[in-house]
């Protein structure tokens, strides 16, 4: 690679660098300017590595994903309770590290063929996660089973962090026992007694 080489990947990765930065700070819409001041470069130079800005954010998205998805969703071990517990831990980690990213992509969802495939992708990652980490999610009715992925979502952490003000320990407890409740034997009544049915 020679030098003139390096330093567009340098300056790109910088762009991509700010653009990540400064929507984790909470600007959910960052224009190229911004995002040049911050990266250290020219205006021009924004839309020299990248066509418009939805082509820069879902290459911001594809980063994030490549630093934290990949390392995060990965296979867990164990009894279902120890599983449903670094699940859990996995999933919080995960969603503090991309919260003002995810909602800059939900932003612009609507209006954005490219973010809207990229958030569908996701989704579907993490349900797929979830269900090949938890293959007893299978022995639930799909009521049980969609509630089961929805609890495990980032748009439960975000209620649970954003909208109810939970703390991030207060969120994890409340996803793992919702899980744990939904992954509970179903009771059979015998003579009128309530018995927990065991496998």
């Amino acid at each position: 690679m020679d030098g003139r080489t390096a330093r567009a990947a340098r300056n790109r990765q910088a762009v991509l660098d700010a653009v990540l930065a400064l929507t984790e700070e909470g600007d959910l819409q960052p224009t190229a300017r911004a995002v040049a001041e911050r990266a250290g470069v020219a205006t021009r130079s924004v839309f020299h590595h990248f066509t418009d800005l939805e082509s820069m954010y879902a290459a911001a998205a594809q980063t994030q994903m490549e630093r934290h998805w990949f390392p995060l969703l990965r296979p867990v071990i164990g009894d279902p309770g120890h599983r449903v517990e670094t699940l859990v831990e996995l999933r919080a980690e995960l969603y503090e590290r991309i919260s003002g990213t995810r909602r800059a992509a939900v932003l612009r969802e609507h209006e954005s063929a490219v973010l809207a495939e990229r958030l569908q992708e996701s989704r579907a990652a993490l349900r797929a996660h979830l269900r090949a980490n938890l293959p007893e999610l299978e022995c639930l009715d799909r009521p049980a089973r969609e509630a089961a992925y929805a609890a495990a979502s980032w748009e439960t952490w975000e209620v649970f962090r954003r909208h109810q003000g939970l703390s991030a320990d207060a969120a994890r407890a409340a996803v793992g026992a919702t899980l744990t409740a939904l992954l509970a034997p179903a009771p059979t009544v015998i003579d009128g007694t309530a018995t927990a049915v065991t496998g």
